[in-house]
């Protein structure tokens, strides 16, 4: 613990670069989503709450959802904008996007084409699988090998592939729909979110891994600018285009870091 904070210590004196990142993140989202909520409330994408759930909440009903879009444009948009300098953003954007993708979808059928199933659990979870399956060749093909490092016991395992790449995959699937239990509370999942992202930017700078700390700093920046219209009373929700794209990027960075 002495260890990490003299490194954390050691690279304060570059914090600057993402401190400038976090904050034109969250200027951009902010703007973005003065431009995207009355774009929602003009094509009555609204929440649809459930009426087994508790009373208080019905009112939230109509709410204007798949807020999420502006985050997943801001955080993307970023990370290809800074790509010249921190190359290793890139991936780690993409499968944000991929996963954010698949929530747009499902979105989109639910509360645009009025589809109450939205997107079939089946073809949902093939597209996960596919995006997992995609970032974790990345990971074998960039020659980051199949180490896995216990914080506890500070030392390092080394899985056999196939183990390596099925554990990858399965701890990916199995963190799909955790963003979305926890959604459900105006400003819960993204003040968490930024909370979470804030860590992986002080581990990636005191690990040396500039890329990340960068990415991560963006989706602080992005999930406080979403904060100020997702606050008691939220003006906006993230939806699935917005839990499964934040699920997506702590792990990615966590993975990196």
């Amino acid at each position: 613990m002495k260890e990490f904070l003299i490194d954390i210590r050691t690279q304060l004196s570059s914090v600057n670069i993402q401190v400038l990142v976090l904050i034109v993140s969250f200027i951009l989202t902010t703007i973005l989503g003065l431009i995207i909520i009355p774009i929602l409330k003009r094509f009555k994408v609204g929440q649809v709450v459930r009426d087994d759930g508790p009373q208080s909440h019905i009112k939230k009903t109509g709410t204007p959802t798949m807020g999420g879009i502006m985050m997943l444009i801001v955080s993307v948009a970023a990370s290809l904008f800074f790509s010249k300098t921190y190359p290793t953003m890139v991936p780690v954007a993409l499968v944000t996007l991929g996963f954010g993708i698949i929530g747009f979808i499902d979105d989109f059928k639910k509360l645009v084409l009025k589809n109450p199933k939205g997107l079939s659990p089946k073809l949902k979870m093939i597209g996960l699988f596919l995006v997992s399956g995609a970032f974790v060749a990345y990971l074998l093909y960039s020659g980051q090998g199949t180490d896995i490092y216990i914080p506890i016991v500070k030392t390092y395992i080394t899985l056999p592939t196939i183990v390596y790449v099925l554990f990858t995959i399965f701890v990916m699937l199995a963190c799909t729909n955790s963003l979305n239990l926890t959604d459900g509370l105006d400003g819960l999942a993204a003040g968490i979110n930024a909370i979470i992202m804030i860590f992986f930017t002080f581990v990636c700078m005191a690990w040396g891994n500039k890329d990340m700390s960068i990415f991560s700093a963006i989706m602080v920046g992005t999930s406080l600018g979403f904060l100020l219209f997702n606050l008691h009373t939220a003006k906006v929700f993230m939806g699935d285009t917005g839990s499964l794209a934040l699920r997506r990027c702590f792990l990615c960075s966590s993975n990196n870091a």
